[in-house]
Formats: C-alpha cells, structure tokens, sequence
C-alpha cells in the first residue's frame, strides 16, 4: 500500500506536533520574535519561555496583503499521532509534560480535555485550543484509518 503524505501549513505562533514511536516532534516553527532570537543564538529556551515579548508575533494572517506560509511535508504512519494546539497551551505547558499527557492512557478526547485543563490550572492566560489525529492501521482492508478529536 502507497505511505500517505502529511502536510501543513503555517504562519503564527500556534503548532504542530508529531508524536512516533515515544518521541515528540515539533513540526513548525513559531513566527515570534523570541523564537528568531533563539534560534539565533540570543536567548535559551528557557529564556524564552518567560521573556517580556515572548507574544510579539513577527508573521501572522490579516496583518499584511501578503504573508510567507511555511509549508511542510512527511510520509505519515499508522500510530503516529499529531497535535494542532494554539499558543495557549504551549505558554502554560513545555514539551516534556506535553509528550507526558499524549503518552497518558485514554481516548483522544479524554486527552485533549486533560491538557486544556492543565492549561487553565497554570493560569490559562490566553485560549487553550487542541486538536488530535491519530492514525490507525486497519489489518481487515491494509488501509490507515484517521481518529481525530478536539477542544
């Protein structure tokens, strides 16, 4: 059977990630002024996590007639599991307790509401959205089913 291929499209500081085989992958890059300083050598991530401009968002949608759209593409998997979430999660939750609840037991909306919750337990300073996919291997037809949930 022919991989399937994944693709996104992205501007702003919300992200994707890909969950495969226990090891999480952030799948953009955040548009924000911080993140060019980090990436540059400026600032650490942990700097970054609590700078004063750390919302400062440097490309977004209906600012400019014209924005720059990065653009990725991947063979997906069955199991993979990916992760759409807004900015309001990532502020308020780092990578390793995300990776912690994805790996948790439970349906996937059980899990996007358990990370919206920890969110707003952190503060929830700002909108908490999340939506998973998770792709399944269907052994009765050889085809790849998709799951997706969301908050």
């Amino acid at each position: 059977h022919d991989a399937l291929t994944g693709w996104v499209a992205h501007v702003g500081d919300s992200r994707a990630y890909r969950l495969r085989g226990g090891k999480l992958e952030l799948l953009t890059q955040d548009h924000t002024w911080v993140n060019e300083q980090v990436v540059a050598g400026f600032l650490s991530e942990e700097q970054a996590r609590v700078h004063p401009l750390k919302n400062v968002v440097t490309r977004a949608l209906g600012g400019d007639a014209e924005v720059e759209v990065d653009v990725r593409e991947w063979k997906v998997a069955p199991g993979d599991l990916y992760l759409l979430c807004s900015d309001g999660l990532t502020t308020m939750l780092n990578d390793h307790e995300i990776l912690d609840r994805l790996r948790a037991p439970g349906r996937l909306e059980e899990t996007c509401g358990r990370l919206v919750l920890d969110a707003n337990r952190r503060g929830g300073f700002d909108n908490v959205s999340v939506v998973l996919l998770r792709l399944e291997h269907d052994t009765d037809d050889d085809e790849t089913a998709i799951d997706p949930a969301g908050v």
